[in-house]
């Protein structure tokens, strides 16, 4: 994991290195002006309020509020560019994920073990750990400049206050060789407790409806709460180990701070260092400090994003069961569709085989009991699924030749529970197509839907009944004008005269695509020109 999680850090690295680079250029103007400030009230101290001299005190009082400026204006640029880089790295990554995950079915996501929860844990949490380590970056520019400044500075004050401050490099590398690997562990534990309480959460949310009365949603609610307990435990643990390396690493300065003022009180008291010239010190010090406790964030945050970029790797790794071929073939914008010899096997069940025609402008019917198969052939016949044996192929392309996104754009599947978005009718209609008010409206009459373009679907379309959430998925595909529909079951929640204004309005709105409709319901069955029990194999009419 950990190879693949830093090839994808150094994938967010490079494509904002422009940004970075000047995030981190404005930075170390920024803290150029800040460590020149104590030189210049050392400067003011020494040559003008202790002389008495007002106007050379006052000139580097007009030093320090042109650092000042000059600082307020780094400032501004280290942060606009670290955020344009954090930014675009949070809408490539979660693009990437985007269009990964599209090409992707549930079988292949149960091949990842991922689950809904667990998914969208590492699109938002793991995307914005990643995000916040690109923008700490510039920082480190930051702690050089600190380091590389003060040292000189601090050794031309007085080489004594310079072996105070080496002393703390020992302890500060003890300290942060010491904590890393037992903080990623424990970051390991909690992303893995994130992503089962986000499971967990999507199955309380989803199912708990369904188990209600059943003595089942006390036991989703149980679950919940165990892994609550778990990510508040895993929490506490990295809490724990963070907090003690985010003190320690401070406090190693700190001592230094108090053995500068102690050795450098008798320089001033000696006579071989000024009054000025402790205060810059201690400033600087301060500075190192600060500089110091940043590092150790920062690390903190590489660790993050160490994990969850590994996290996000293990998703972009997953392939799908039937990939793409190299040089795919288009398909046809007209043609038969023809399966020869098609089997399936599941659960040690075979379905098939299924040898099968439909022309253009034919309505075909796969009919059999429950459990027949008639789901699995028609996600055969649109190649969301592959066979044991047979083949599928549309105008005389075999679709294993064919691109999944062609298949999928030109052998459109209805499944029998549809999935929709949140928002309208309308978003779901259109999903981003330009597609004018008076085409939603007759791909809604065609497919039996009497509902106002605005109305909410709700989540995932909980606000509509069974039957029509079915008939807006139906509508969704009559618009995209396929020249094969795969329906399955699509009038299993509709009342008899619903049924025959969708059947009626399919063939009027569709007269040269080919249908095959999985179902078992007699209205479908007698519309049909062709009918194929599954159970006996064979053409029942037509």
């Amino acid at each position: 994991m950990s190879l693949r999680s830093t090839s994808l850090l150094r994938w967010a690295l490079r494509s904002q290195a422009g940004a970075l680079a000047a995030s981190s250029g404005a930075s170390v103007v920024r803290q150029v002006m800040l460590l020149a400030v104590p030189y210049f009230v050392q400067r003011a101290i020494d040559d003008g309020i202790r002389t008495g001299d007002l106007g050379t005190a006052g000139l580097w009082a007009l030093a320090v509020a042109v650092a000042a400026a000059v600082h307020c204006a780094g400032l501004v640029g280290w942060a606009w560019w670290a955020n344009l880089a954090d930014a675009r790295v949070g809408v490539a990554l979660r693009g990437r994920l985007a269009v990964h995950v599209a090409a992707l079915d549930d079988g292949d996501l149960n091949d990842g073990d991922l689950g809904r929860g667990d998914l969208a844990m590492r699109v938002t949490r793991d995307v914005d750990q990643v995000r916040v380590w690109v923008h700490g970056l510039p920082t480190w520019a930051v702690i050089g400049t600190t380091f590389a400044v003060t040292l000189p500075a601090i050794t031309a004050l007085d080489p004594v206050l310079l072996y105070a401050t080496l002393a703390m490099i020992p302890p500060l590398v003890l300290v942060n060789v010491y904590y890393p690997p037992r903080f990623g562990r424990a970051l390991d534990t909690l992303s893995d407790a994130h992503a089962d309480r986000a499971d967990a959460v999507a199955d309380l949310l989803s199912a708990s409806a369904a188990v209600r009365g059943l003595g089942g949603e006390g036991r989703l609610v149980e679950r919940h709460h165990e892994r609550s307990a778990a990510v508040f435990g895993a929490t506490v643990a990295a809490a724990r180990i963070s907090a003690t390396w985010a003190a320690l690493g401070p406090m190693v300065p700190r001592l230094a701070v108090a053995a500068g003022i102690g050795f450098g009180g008798f320089a001033v008291l000696d006579g071989t260092m000024t009054v000025g010239g402790l205060v810059a010190f201690t400033s600087w010090m301060i500075t190192i400090t600060l500089a110091v406790r940043v590092s150790v964030d920062r690390l903190i945050d590489r660790k993050q994003a160490v994990v969850a970029a590994g996290r996000l790797t293990e998703v972009l790794a997953l392939r799908p069961r039937m990939p793409d071929p190299d040089h795919p073939a288009p398909l046809p914008a007209s043609g038969e569709l023809t399966a020869s010899g098609l089997v399936a096997v599941k659960g040690g069940r075979v379905i098939g085989p299924l040898d099968l025609t439909v022309r253009p402008g034919e309505l075909v019917v796969l009919t059999g009991p429950v459990g027949s198969g008639k789901s699995t052939m028609l996600r055969l016949l649109g190649r969301r699924e592959a066979p044991q044996t047979g083949s599928v192929a549309y105008g005389g392309v075999d679709l294993t030749a064919a691109s999944s996104a062609d298949t999928a754009a030109t052998l459109v599947l209805v499944p029998q529970r549809p999935v929709l978005v949140s928002g309208t009718i309308a978003d779901n209609l259109k999903l981003g197509r330009d597609l004018d008010q008076q085409e939603l409206l007759a791909a809604c009459r065609a497919a039996a839907l009497d509902l106002p373009l605005d109305t909410e679907a709700g989540e995932r379309g909980g606000a509509l009944s069974g039957g029509q959430v079915q008939r807006l998925a139906v509508a969704r595909a009559l618009l995209g004008r396929p020249p094969v529909l795969l329906l399955d079951d699509i009038t299993s929640a509709l009342d008899t005269d619903t049924e025959a204004r969708l059947l009626a309005g399919l063939r009027t709105w569709a007269p040269h695509t080919a249908i095959v409709i999985a179902s078992h319901r007699p209205a479908v069955v007698e519309a049909a020109d062709r009918v194929i029990d599954l159970a006996l194999a064979e053409v029942a009419h037509g």
